[in-house]
C-alpha cells in the first residue's frame, strides 16, 4: 500500500463527516420535531379560563379533572371539581368534556354526567355554579339541562327533539357569549352526530324564557360520522365553528373549521382541516380544542395522544379503546391562531413556559 494512502483515508473520512454535517443525515421517524405539551398531564377535551393572570383547566375525568398555572409556576391539579353528581345522574362512569366559563359575578361548569337509560355511554348535560374558578361546584336544579326524552331522569329543559337521529346522549357542552346573549353548543351522540345551538338565560343556568319548550335548540351541522366538541367564535363578522371529527381514541382525529355569516344557518359551510397529524408533524389525534382570547391574542387549547410516562406522541396505528388507554393519556397543546384572509390559521405552538416553538412543517 502506499505510504499517501492513510493520508488519504484520513482527509475521506474528514471530507465525508463535514459533508454529513453540513448537509444533515436522514432523520428518523422518532427524530421530528414534534410540538411540545403546553400542560402534559392528563388533559383531554380541554376547557381553558383566565382569572388575572392565572390559567385553570378543566378537562374529561373521573369527577372532571381540574388544574392551574400562574406564570413562572408549574401546572398543579385542584379537586374536588364538583361538590357531588346531580340527582338524576349514576354514580358510575367518567364526566366527559366540561366547560368553565364565568357568566356574571358566578363560574359556571357544563358537563356531561353519565345517566340510566341510554347505554353504556349515555350521558346528559348539567350545570353547575361557583363563586371561584377554583371552589367546587355545586350542581344546579332538580333535572338535566339538555336530554334526550327516553333518558330515565326528570324531563329535560331541552329534550332535544330530533327523532331522526340516535338517541345515545347528549356530550361535548360549550358556551357561546354574544354580546348580552348566552347560547350552549353540543353533541348529539351516536351516528349521525350533529352540533345543535340552544339560547340560555341571562345568568347561564336555564333555557332562554320564549323559547319552544318541547324544541329549544336548533341543529347548526350534521354529519354521517362523528362531528363533536363544537366551539364557536366570531372574527371580522364571521362565525367559525371548530369541531373535532372522527375517533376520539386514534390518532386520525383531527380539528376542524367552519365558516358562515348567520349565526344558526351552516347549510353552506363546508368543513375544513386544521390539525391533523400530518399538520402537526405526528401528533396523535391533535384535536378536543378549545379557543381563548386574551389580551389581544386567540389561542387554540387541544389535546393529543401521548406516551403514558413521556410527552412523545403516540404511534400512528395507536388505538385507545383496544386497551391502549393503559399504555397513553391525552396531553394539552397550546397554539396561537390567526385568520389571515378569513381563514383559520396555526402560526406557533407555546412551550410549558409560554415561549412560541417552531412550527413544524408537514412530512
Amino acid at each position: 500500500m502506499p505510504r499517501s494512502a492513510p493520508r488519504l483515508a484520513c482527509c475521506l473520512a474528514v471530507l465525508s463527516a463535514l459533508v454529513l454535517t453540513l448537509c444533515g443525515t436522514p432523520a428518523r421517524a422518532d427524530d421530528r420535531q414534534y410540538p411540545q405539551p403546553y400542560f402534559n398531564g392528563n388533559v383531554g377535551d380541554p376547557s381553558v379560563a383566565m382569572v388575572g393572570k392565572r390559567m385553570v383547566v378543566v378537562a374529561t375525568g373521573p369527577q372532571v379533572n381540574r388544574a392551574f398555572k400562574d406564570p413562572g409556576r408549574p401546572w398543579r391539579y385542584q379537586q374536588p371539581v364538583l361538590t357531588h353528581r346531580p340527582s338524576w345522574a349514576i354514580a358510575e362512569g367518567g364526566i366527559w368534556a366540561a366547560d368553565i366559563a364565568k357568566v356574571g359575578r358566578k363560574w359556571l361548569l357544563y358537563y356531561a354526567v353519565p345517566v340510566a337509560g341510554l347505554g353504556d355511554f349515555g350521558r346528559c348535560i348539567g350545570v353547575a355554579v361557583a363563586k371561584k374558578a377554583l371552589d367546587a361546584f355545586k350542581p344546579v336544579g332538580t333535572r338535566p339541562l339538555v336530554c334526550p326524552s327516553r333518558a330515565l331522569v326528570p324531563t329535560a329543559q331541552d329534550p332535544v327533539a330530533t327523532p331522526d337521529l340516535p338517541s345515545r346522549g347528549i356530550i361535548d357542552p360549550s358556551l357561546y357569549r354574544e354580546g348580552k346573549q348566552n347560547y350552549l353548543l353540543y353533541k348529539t351522540d351516536g351516528k349521525p352526530s350533529s352540533i345543535r345551538l340552544l339560547p340560555l338565560s341571562k345568568n347561564g343556568r336555564r333555557v332562554r324564557t320564549g323559547q319552544d319548550p318541547a324544541n329549544p335548540s336548533t341543529e347548526l351541522v350534521r354529519s354521517a360520522g362523528v362531528v363533536e366538541n363544537p366551539v364557536l367564535a366570531r372574527h371580522a363578522g364571521l362565525y367559525y365553528l371548530f369541531a373535532s371529527e372522527g375517533d376520539f381514541a386514534r390518532c386520525s382525529y383531527q380539528q376542524t373549521w367552519r365558516q358562515s355569516a348567520s349565526l344558526t344557518d351552516w347549510s353552506l359551510a363546508v368543513p375544513t382541516v386544521l390539525l391533523d397529524s400530518t399538520i402537526t408533524q405526528g401528533l396523535c389525534g391533535p384535536a378536543g380544542g378549545d379557543i381563548l382570547k386574551h389580551r389581544g391574542r386567540t389561542t387554540l387549547y387541544f389535546h393529543g395522544w401521548v406516551r403514558l410516562h413521556s410527552s412523545k406522541p403516540k404511534g400512528a396505528n395507536y388505538w385507545a379503546w383496544n386497551g391502549g388507554e393503559k399504555y397513553g393519556r391525552r396531553a394539552m397543546y397550546a397554539a396561537r391562531l390567526t385568520f389571515p384572509g378569513g381563514v383559520p390559521t396555526v402560526k406557533k405552538y407555546l412551550s410549558r413556559t409560554g415561549v412560541p416553538q417552531r412550527v413544524p412543517a408537514p412530512y
